[in-house]
């Protein structure tokens, strides 16, 4: 009675665990590992022996390959932590081909907690960000990782879609109403967000398979007018980044070699007299109409800034004249605005497209003005992926990498020695397949391939278009983050990729250990 009662309701619990330990707490996470550690090890093992010893072999080769890549790392410490952090790609594949099968209505129930969720976790991120003094995305969600979390929102949007396209004749008209509305609402959230991971990969992904899907599915003249107006929205969004740009990078004033621009005109002056009589006017404005002290700083997350500077910049960004009478242009917003550390009128439009363009803008002219790396991801992830390229180049076996932990100290050396401002900042570099190849060569990228590959072919799921969404999300991200080295990644990975593969088996009756 008791063994009946732990497999029937064991299983759902330590998965709801898990779908609200994503998106809120990685507590919540370690404790679901541990659970699924424990059934692993008292649970019946007589489905884990009948498992298909290839597909298994496969799932935890990445894992293997970790242990073996300690033989000659250099850092055995952080090649130890290494393998920790990475224990659910050992845990979760013995876990799942340990367990019964999940039902539909159980399936449903940890699909629809792990949706409300996000939803939640969304809700309070928007909250703060809007109503709050939270400066952007990634503080307001400071449960959860900001671009882990847009992978889980680009997830259910997609799934949400697929489940309309394949349900829309027979879902009741409220449950049409909700699909709907929680694809608009999170769709709404990546942009209100400014996440330009999530809409990427959503423009990505969904305008090819919503192309696909209409060629197959409707008639010629129905596919040839979604497709220009597919092309119309392209253009219009390119036509808009060019604009900006222009606005941004064109000279509303007469041409100042080297210079630094933002919209249209030149921040900073060379002349060393005038920067200071400029400074000083803007420090008496500042007294006079704000009441704050010349040396004041804005904090702003980790970084601090000058009130001074950022009054520069904003009487810059409206063409206004760096003098005590122009503070007379400025309206109550515009006060506000700088008060609040907020260094372009632009960043208070509340066009969160226009935002992102314009802090992206302002990053690269940094980067050519000054060679300023840090606060700009952009910037960050090109200097992390260039030293890292340089490592695979000079400083690691082609065929074995420098092993298992090796990578986070080499990649640290490169940047000092090149005195880079990411120096001991502790990064990794942010493309999960250079993290392969830098850490285990050839090998280690052939081992990944097949890891990522093998198991969807070997139970047909690569036909799937649920299992295709979320393999393309998760492929995308792997281009600019490492997405499997978070616990968040890692987690959401395994557990919907090894569940995705043990349900498709199980369908297709080719794997035992999901048979009653």
């Amino acid at each position: 009675m008791i063994k009946r009662l732990i497999d029937e309701y064991s299983d759902a619990l330590i998965l709801a665990l898990a779908a609200v330990g994503l998106v809120f707490s990685h507590a919540l996470m370690s404790f679901s590992l541990v659970f699924m550690l424990l059934r692993v090890l008292f649970c019946n093992h007589q489905r884990l022996k009948t498992a298909p010893k290839t597909l298994l072999a496969v799932m935890l080769s990445f894992f293997a390959l970790m242990i073996v890549g300690c033989l000659w790392s250099k850092d055995l410490e952080e090649a130890l932590i290494q393998l920790n952090k990475n224990l659910p790609f050992l845990i979760v594949p013995l876990y799942f081909f340990t367990i019964p099968p999940f039902d539909k209505k159980k399936t449903q129930y940890i699909a629809a907690l792990f949706v409300l969720s996000v939803v939640a976790g969304s809700l309070i991120g928007l909250v703060r960000l809007f109503f709050f003094d939270y400066a952007d995305i990634r503080i307001a969600l400071n449960f959860s990782s900001h671009i882990r979390f847009a992978l889980f929102v680009c997830l259910i949007i997609g799934f949400a879609c697929i489940y309309l396209l394949q349900k829309a004749n027979t879902l009741s008209k409220r449950r049409l109403i909700a699909t709907i509305g929680l694809i608009v609402y999170l769709t709404g959230y990546l942009v209100a967000s400014s996440s330009l991971t999530g809409v990427v990969i959503l423009l990505v992904l969904f305008v090819p398979v919503s192309l696909w899907h209409c060629r197959k599915k409707t008639s010629h003249k129905v596919f040839t007018i979604y497709a220009l107006l597919v092309a119309a929205g392209v253009c219009t969004l390119a036509w808009y980044v060019v604009d900006c740009a222009r606005d941004y990078f064109v000279p509303k004033q007469e041409r100042v070699e080297n210079g630094f621009i933002e919209n249209g005109y030149y921040c900073y002056s060379d002349n060393t007299d005038e920067m200071q009589q400029q400074k000083a006017q803007m420090e008496k404005g500042l007294e006079k109409y704000l009441s704050i002290s010349a040396d004041s700083l804005f904090q702003d997350g980790e970084y601090r800034y000058s009130y001074t500077d950022i009054a520069c910049r904003y009487f810059n960004s409206k063409g206004l004249s760096r003098t005590l009478e122009s503070w007379n242009k400025l309206s109550e917003e515009d006060l506000a605005n700088i008060q609040k550390g907020i260094p372009n009128y632009v960043y208070a439009c509340g066009n969160p497209l226009k935002v992102r363009l314009y802090k992206t803008f302002f990053e690269f002219e940094s980067y050519r003005k000054w060679g300023k790396i840090k606060g700009s991801s952009l910037i960050q992830k090109t200097e992390l992926w260039q030293k890292t390229a340089m490592i695979c180049q000079k400083d690691c076996n082609w065929l074995h990498g420098v092993g298992t932990g090796g990578l986070k100290g080499e990649l640290n050396r490169e940047l000092v020695k090149h005195s880079s401002p990411l120096s001991d900042s502790n990064l990794m570099p942010h493309n999960q397949f250079l993290s392969v190849y830098a850490s285990w060569g050839l090998i280690g990228l052939a081992v990944f391939g097949i890891w990522l590959l093998y198991p969807a072919f070997a139970t047909n799921l690569n036909k799937s278009t649920y299992y295709l969404w979320f393999f393309g999300v998760i492929a995308i991200s792997m281009l600019s983050e490492d997405t499997l080295d978070n616990q968040q990644g890692i987690m959401l990975f395994s557990i919907v990729n090894t569940f995705l593969i043990c349900h498709k088996a199980e369908r297709d009756k080719k794997a035992v250990p999901l048979q009653r």
